[in-house]
């Protein structure tokens, strides 16, 4: 025995890794979880940590926003409510960061969905990775929408209406609201059926800026209103991610560690190398020992 400690072995024969949880000392399954029919060495179906359940309501409230601002920018780019064509022309640049960051939300909850359920620190490490740029999505889409709403509205809308709206952008803000030009029939009009020179229609200024106001007071208010929410959902994956389970993989010995037939070959090899390398010494001195032992033995009731 003193022998065989003296020599070393591969680091698959050590006890670097702990045994499964579900084995018991015997290699056997427990009765509990053998009656159960749960699986080899692993925990039995609903033992979630309270880690890993504030994790899955946080996911679950990055979909929840994620997936109300791609609805309602689904709505206006399908035209599906009263003023959607207004918001298309006068605020498509607000539009697209809508749909970019509603994107992003939804990619990341679906990520850290799925690294929850799995219990996958890689899937979790990329979720937690990704709030940031969804959080500066957020960001990127509240400040120019709260800059347009608070400074000088009326003087940006007039500016947009001459200078960058298209006539087929103008006719359809006329369409929409039921009006002809900016301030009157004769101010940058586009000119349609219902709006000509002498239409008795009203501008559009104050009926455009009315729409505006309204649009982009729910839009940055619902950027900025959930930035709180984020920045508490981003504090939650990174406190939580490393603990949905209580040891990492559920105490199962990684693939790269098991121990397999060529392992225990080659280490059997090494050990009978080293002992027969050390035992032929030991057996040549054994049998000089040997006989002078015998030479010295005492002889009891005259047996020789």
């Amino acid at each position: 025995m003193v022998l065989a400690r003296s020599f070393g072995t591969v680091d698959k024969f050590t006890h670097k890794f702990p045994r499964l949880r579900g084995f018991s000392k015997s290699g056997n399954l427990p009765p509990d979880l053998a009656e159960e029919g749960a699986g080899l060495g692993v925990e039995r179906v609903g033992r979630w940590t309270a880690s890993k359940w504030f994790l899955l309501f946080s996911v679950l409230t990055v979909f929840g926003y994620g997936g109300v601002g791609l609805v309602c920018a689904l709505m206006t780019w399908f035209r599906t409510y009263q003023y959607a064509d207004v918001t298309y022309v006068a605020d498509y640049d607000l539009l697209v960061l809508l749909t970019l960051a509603s994107s992003i939300l939804l990619l990341t909850a679906l990520i850290g969905l799925a690294g929850t359920l799995l219990n996958s620190r890689p899937l979790l490490a990329v979720y937690a990775l990704l709030l940031w740029p969804a959080f500066g999505a957020i960001l990127a889409l509240g400040y120019p929408t709260y800059k347009r709403y608070a400074f000088a509205l009326d003087r940006k809308l007039s500016l947009a209406w001459s200078q960058y709206y298209t006539t087929r952008g103008r006719r359809t803000v006329q369409d929409a609201l039921g009006c002809c030009g900016f301030l009157s029939a004769a101010h940058d009009a586009a000119a349609s059926p219902r709006c000509y020179a002498r239409a008795a229609l009203p501008g559009c200024k104050g009926a455009l800026w009315r729409v505006e106001r309204a649009a982009l007071a729910a839009l940055w208010g619902g950027a900025f209103g959930v930035v709180p929410l984020h920045i508490l959902n981003v504090a939650v994956a990174l406190l939580c991610a490393n603990h949905v389970t209580r040891t990492f993989g559920k105490g199962v010995t990684p693939k790269r560690y098991r121990l397999t037939a060529a392992d225990v070959r080659a280490d059997a090899e090494t050990l009978v190398r080293a002992l027969a390398g050390v035992a032929r010494p030991d057996f040549a001195r054994a049998g000089t020992s040997s006989t002078f032992r015998e030479d010295r033995k005492p002889r009891l009731f005259g047996v020789p």
